[in-house]
Parts: C-alpha cells; sequence; structure tokens
C-alpha cells in the first residue's frame, strides 16, 4: 500500500482545490490535508493547506500540476 506524500501547498484552499480538480480528471486520487482547520478553531488562523497524493502517483501528479502551470518547478512543493 502506498504512503501519502504531499504534491502542493497553498495557504488558500482554493488553489488545492483547482489542484486537485486536475489532478482528478486525469484519474489520481488526492486527498486535502488541514481542509477542516479552520473550521474548528474559535479564530480564523493562517494555515497552509497540503494536497496529498499516493506515493506512487507522485511523478505523475507533479508532472499534471507543472504543465497545466498550476505549479513552478519548485514553487508551492515541500
Amino acid at each position: 500500500m502506498s504512503e501519502l506524500v504531499p504534491v502542493f501547498q497553498s495557504s488558500y484552499l482554493y488553489e488545492i482545490e483547482l489542484a486537485k480538480t486536475k489532478l482528478a480528471s486525469r484519474a489520481i486520487p488526492s486527498h486535502i490535508k488541514n481542509e477542516y482547520v479552520n473550521n474548528i478553531a474559535v479564530f480564523p488562523i493562517s494555515q497552509n493547506y497540503f494536497l496529498m497524493v499516493n506515493e506512487k502517483d507522485l511523478e505523475e501528479a507533479l508532472k499534471i500540476l507543472q504543465e497545466t502551470n498550476e505549479i513552478d518547478e519548485d514553487e508551492n512543493l515541500l
């Protein structure tokens, strides 16, 4: 079983959701880490969101996000 690894990070949830949709359109499942943090916090906090993919899909996911200009080569990557 593959481990989940971060492929993209942003402080804006909508950017993560756009990237997630692009991956889903190419049949790559992904999950958003910290998606609900501000829903449980009393005061909104500045929080980074992470788009997680299976380790086996990491290379293909990076390629997709780079070719669709979602991310630059080193931008928003861990």
